[in-house]
């Protein structure tokens, strides 16, 4: 039984996206161990939003190649994001690395661990199709997990690679989310957070965000509920009425706002304006009262004058 080390690096996606690699793996025979030591197989699960984390990874994979002094057969992977953005230049960066796997390839890595060659070993095609269904995580224990509910994304805002890098958005169908999120409630999970890059445009064809919090909030055993990241053009009044509406729903939203101005927002192209923004918030402060928000805001993004930095503050 071959060892593997998985380390993540990035967001809760990122997170989740190693408990299902884990799945995989230990499906396919293999054993997962918490140091990476004593593993055959080293995997760094990565992100692609800043050039410092990618320059990290690079310097870990490089550290970590050094265990071969010891274990010539070991096998060092690169996946996700930082995979996908940059599978034409890692070879050449990262000698060192084995193979290189984006992020819809993930069911594919038993067979190309198994596979033996002299050049890196490349799979980084994007599947609109892979939504990983039937595949139950490796979750770790505690009172909360991650559930996915859909995967890429369609808003394509200029500073954002997501898309680039993730693919296009599909949902998982709500039936496989509900299936899900009962199992974690019978095995004594507490608490669920829904996933997706912009989580509240989901749908399945069948039921959008506001059916699908409300579908969750009647599994039994379930006492809290959250979900990241909802993107502001998405937050309907139904997606507020369900708010209000399901007891489990923790009161806390991180609400990305980027910049406070409107010319900086339309060149960021995130589809709302500050006026739009504001009614948001003051509907939901009006309709959860002590509700929590946080957000982003980007300073210095390419057009940005004084006075939009100054509207921002």
């Amino acid at each position: 039984m071959r060892r593997v080390y998985i380390e993540t690096y990035g967001c809760q996606m990122n997170v989740a996206d190693s408990e299902l690699i884990a799945s995989i793996l230990r499906q396919a025979g293999y054993q997962i161990i918490p140091t990476p030591e004593e593993a055959e197989v080293i995997l760094l699960n990565t992100c692609a939003v800043r050039e410092h984390a990618e320059e990290r990874v690079i310097g870990r994979a490089s550290q970590l190649s050094g265990l071969r002094a010891h274990k010539p057969k070991l096998t060092l992977g690169i996946l996700g994001c930082m995979a996908q953005h940059l599978a034409e230049t890692l070879p050449q960066r990262a000698p060192f690395v084995d193979l290189v796997m984006g992020p819809d390839s993930y069911r594919r890595l038993p067979q190309i661990l198994a596979e033996t060659s002299e050049e890196t070993l490349l799979d980084v095609r994007l599947d609109r199709e892979e939504d990983y269904l039937g595949i139950d995580p490796i979750r770790r224990q505690g009172v909360n997990a991650w559930v996915t509910i859909m995967r890429g994304c369609d808003r394509f805002c200029t500073f954002c690679i997501v898309p680039f890098v993730r693919g296009r958005e599909r949902s998982v169908s709500a039936e496989e989310i509900l299936r899900q999120v009962r199992l974690l409630a019978a095995e004594g999970y507490q608490e669920v957070t829904l996933l997706g890059q912009t989580v509240n445009s989901y749908s399945d064809g069948h039921t959008d965000f506001a059916g699908l919090l409300r579908a969750v909030g009647q599994v039994e055993g379930l006492k809290r509920l959250r979900f990241t990241s909802p993107h502001p053009a998405d937050f309907t009044i139904d997606v507020i009425d369900a708010l209000a509406e399901v007891p489990q729903i923790c009161p806390s939203f991180h609400l990305p706002l980027q910049s406070g101005s409107d010319a900086q927002l339309e060149r960021m192209r995130r589809g709302y304006t500050v006026s739009q923004y504001r009614a948001l918030v003051e509907e939901l402060r009006r309709r959860l009262p002590g509700v929590a928000l946080t957000t982003d805001l980007i300073a210095g993004f390419c057009g940005e004058s004084e006075s939009d930095f100054q509207q921002t503050l």
